[in-house]
């Protein structure tokens, strides 16, 4: 069994942690900057061992690492645990530039390790099954996803708003972007992007995003922390459409052809143990990076993120 570490205990980890006792491996310790943190996170998810980054670095048992700490500091943390030949998964967003992304992936073939961003919007049971059955509402022409929250400033700290991957469309808006890119499959011919500001802050805080893909598939892609909305995806193609409220964790979709109409349910124990299976498939099979959330894929969904960053520099 594939021992894994997590990095940071914030919300974000907390779920990973039920992801991971859900999965094929085991969670074996947690890593923390704060040792009295870390000790009410293992007695809380029931775990074995806590450290500090750099004894997880270390410790020999320790097989994989999920960083789940903030941001700006994925990039280092990667490069750390690669080198001393952990197998890696890293919470989105991967990295804050394509060069980054490169790099990381660079130091990842160099160690002989296994990288990859943490999507799980790819690998929910409900995901695997629309991507069986997307063929069935005929060519795709267009995408419409949407992730919109509300931003709570008097709890300032637990939001993002710094420049290099802070605001609405690093936070949230890489959902519908992974959303996109995994049922459109073709390169970007081109973008446009509308931002919103919020005072003085340095990020945007609400964005739309309109894509167009070399195959043809037009997408409209939106996020906010202004203001909450229904969260949906929706497919539309030739023949029909699906439509997916929550489309990156829910358990049921709708999918639209002619007049019929077919609800889709899937159980569901975490949302995250569909990415960690995946990794953990890749890494015993010998895998360096995932045959669907590649380099190519990350470096994809940063190229929406860095292009919308130069637009939001004209906004701001």
């Amino acid at each position: 069994m594939i021992n894994i570490v997590i990095l940071g205990c914030g919300h974000i980890a907390e779920r990973i942690a039920t992801g991971i006792h859900y999965s094929k491996g085991k969670l074996y310790g947690i890593a923390s900057r704060d040792r009295q943190k870390a000790s009410s996170f293992a007695k809380k998810y029931h775990i074995d061992h806590i450290f500090s980054y750099e004894e997880a670095f270390k410790d020999p048992a320790v097989d994989l690492i999920y960083i789940a700490t903030a941001n700006p500091t994925h990039t280092a943390l990667g490069k750390e645990a690669l080198s001393h030949h952990k197998h890696v998964i890293i919470e989105k967003p991967l990295a804050a530039n394509c060069q980054d992304i490169k790099a990381l992936f660079e130091t990842a073939a160099r160690h002989h390790c296994f990288l990859m961003e943490a999507h799980k919007t790819c690998f929910t049971p409900l995901q695997q099954i629309i991507r069986k059955r997307v063929c069935e509402i005929g060519p795709l022409h267009a995408i419409s996803a949407k992730y919109c929250a509300s931003f709570d400033e008097n709890a300032l700290k637990e939001w993002n708003v710094e420049e290099s991957m802070g605001g609405s469309f690093y936070d949230v808006g890489v959902y519908p972007i992974c959303f996109s890119h995994l049922y459109a499959q073709s390169d970007i011919k081109q973008m446009s992007f509308h931002v919103k500001p919020y005072k003085d802050y340095p990020c945007d805080f609400e964005c739309e995003c309109t894509i167009e893909y070399g195959n043809g598939i037009l997408s409209s892609l939106k996020s906010s922390w202004l203001e909450k909305e229904e969260n949906k995806g929706i497919l539309i193609g030739e023949k029909g459409r699906i439509e997916i409220i929550d489309y990156w964790k829910n358990t049921q979709a709708m999918i639209m052809i002619s007049d019929q109409e077919e609800i889709i349910r899937v159980d569901q124990k975490s949302d995250f143990t569909g990415e960690i299976d995946h990794a953990l498939d890749c890494i015993q099979k010998g895998l360096l990076q995932s045959p669907l959330m590649s380099e190519k894929f990350s470096l994809q969904i940063s190229q929406v993120l860095e292009e919308m960053k130069r637009q939001r520099k004209k906004a701001l």
